[in-house]
């Protein structure tokens, strides 16, 4: 016995709303399956990402696109015009008209700069409709959506598709968008009307100049109001997004079933763990010093090394059929089997396998080893 082990043993002794006001009265409910009440799951929504299912306003895309289109030409379209109209003047020009190639070259030449004035704006246009629809869908890149789809030519599908509630809501959504470029181009339109005949008498530049402001100021405003109702779709479109991804009762149960595995494959599995685990620990049962019984529910077997454990550890243990192996395989090995009830039932209860015992119990076990020892 180790002199740590007597030792301690002496010292223990939002947006929705807007739909639903006063001005809209829309019950979103009836674009949703009453039966798909459950949230979508993480795996429901990764399949769905990885089919390239996301949320997507092209109302957004068109808005922000219109907006820098407008933005750029303000800064660009007077150069486009001053270039255009130099180009033109050198073009006509030309006296040597005879030559196809040297005049299809010569115009090259001359409209060179207009027309990279011209890359240069469609470039932005296009950057900023793929860098709104990047954030939108968080950089998915995907080719699925390109799969050739039978349903998708399916005539019943398709008017089934033309005369649903979400085409309705397109439909409402067009006919608003026009209604506010409309509204917003008459608003600015309106109180400069009068001044239109005054414009005959200007010079062209003069004229021209107002005119293109004019045509500026309409067309930023009316972007601005776009990208107000861009943004308000963008919501509905995640709303809605999630509402078709929403799973019935039935599909969480088969999703479960897939992800975790039938509760009997489970309970199968415990078995044979649990198997594995008792073949295991009843193999340490003939390196033990001695086995604590209840003397016949309960067996736990007790090992002790002074120069390598701070205290004796349990190696096995168990009940009834366990119990029984327990004290057979002890006494086909020469094992001490020694009863006593409470200390075998504390053991059970406190401890696990592979454990040490806790300090209240080393006094009585410290007897029991010391009794063992005794016989030997």
């Amino acid at each position: 016995m180790g002199r740590g082990f007597f030792s301690d043993c002496c010292k223990n002794g939002e947006f929705l709303g807007l739909l639903h006001g006063d001005l809209f009265k829309i019950d979103l409910q009836l674009f949703a399956d009453p039966e798909r009440t459950e949230k979508p799951t993480p795996r429901r929504q990764r399949k769905a990402r990885e089919e390239g299912q996301v949320a997507l306003s092209r109302e957004l895309n068109m808005a922000v696109a219109f907006l820098v289109a407008t933005v750029v030409m303000r800064f660009v379209l007077q150069r486009l015009i001053d270039l255009s109209i130099a180009a033109s003047t050198t073009f006509l020009g030309l006296d040597d008209f005879d030559d196809l190639e040297k005049i299809s070259s010569r115009v090259l030449y001359a409209f060179r700069d207009p027309l990279l004035v011209l890359v240069v704006l469609f470039f932005s246009i296009a950057i900023s409709a793929i860098v709104i629809g990047a954030i939108q869908t968080r950089f998915l890149f995907s080719f699925k959506p390109l799969k050739f789809d039978l349903k998708r030519i399916n005539p019943v599908e398709g008017f089934k598709r033309m005369f649903s509630l979400r085409s309705l809501f397109e439909l409402f959504k067009s006919v608003l968008k026009m209604i506010i470029v409309g509204y917003v181009a008459y608003s600015v339109i309106k109180p400069k009307f009068a001044s239109f005949a005054l414009y005959s008498d200007m010079e062209t530049a003069d004229s021209m100049k107002i005119v293109f402001n004019l045509a500026y100021e309409v067309m930023f405003k009316c972007s601005i109001a776009l990208l107000v109702l861009a943004i308000v779709d963008y919501f509905y479109q995640r709303w809605e997004f999630e509402k078709s991804l929403r799973m019935t009762k039935q599909e969480l149960k088969e999703e479960y079933r897939e992800v975790e595995g039938s509760p009997e494959v489970k309970r199968r599995q415990r078995e044979i763990m649990a198997r594995l685990a008792r073949g295991r620990m009843l193999q340490q049962v003939p390196q033990a010093d001695v086995v604590i019984t209840n003397p016949t529910h309960i067996a736990v077997a007790i090992k002790y090394d002074s120069a390598e454990m701070e205290a004796p550890v349990v190696v096995a243990k168990g009940a009834d059929e366990v119990a029984h192996k327990i004290v057979e395989i002890a006494r086909q090995n020469g094992v001490p089997i020694v009863q006593n009830p409470e200390v075998a039932r504390q053991l059970y209860r406190m401890i696990d396998v592979g454990e040490q015992i806790p300090p209240g119990l080393y006094h009585a076990v410290a007897e029991i080893l010391a009794y063992v020892y005794s016989l030997r």
